[in-house]
């Protein structure tokens, strides 16, 4: 199949907002979590999780050519990218109702945590890239890095939401 060139821009446009979305909400996170931790789990799961995951989405579905011109890639059949985009958006949704609709520290926490361990998935591939695939290797490394920050970022905040719900065993957490 030939196609016209597909700009990567928007893709990377997307990305560059997904980045700073991840900055910002970790950044106003911390400052909240010090006047309310619930407040800040809120947050965390609006920006962390429901705004990055749409950004995601909109990157990998809606916009997968520009995506694949940006990641280097040509595929025919980009079903699975879209699935991808597909989890990003659901998990994403769901994140952003248990924080707006005020569902709670708990609900809140297993967004983080359900996001930070699809993005651990992630981190795994990128692992294997950086060792296995030469061609790709200082791309996957970067990857490696910045992905293993967020999902740390994601498994922290997560366990001190269940914490803060008196979640067992996490209840010994609570700041």
């Amino acid at each position: 199949m030939v196609r016209n060139k597909i700009s990567p821009a928007i893709a990377s446009s997307l990305f560059t907002l997904t980045i700073l979305s991840t900055i910002i909400g970790i950044f106003i996170t911390i400052y909240f979590f010090f006047i309310s931790p619930d407040l800040a789990y809120r947050i965390a799961a609006v920006i962390l999780v429901g705004i990055v995951g749409i950004l995601s989405f909109l990157r990998h579905s809606v916009f997968y050519l520009s995506d694949q011109a940006r990641m280097g890639w040509t595929q025919d059949r980009p079903e699975f990218q879209l699935e991808v985009g597909y989890a990003n958006l659901a998990i994403g949704l769901v994140a952003l109702s248990a924080s707006l609709l005020n569902w709670g520290s708990l609900a809140c926490g297993i967004s983080l945590i359900t996001y930070g361990t699809y993005l651990l998935c992630a981190l795994l591939l990128h692992a294997y890239e950086a060792v296995c695939i030469i061609e790709i290797r200082a791309r996957a490394i970067r990857s490696l890095f910045s992905t293993a920050f967020f999902v740390v970022t994601l498994y922290i905040l997560g366990f001190l939401a269940l914490a803060q719900s008196h979640a067992s065993p996490f209840s010994i957490l609570k700041p």
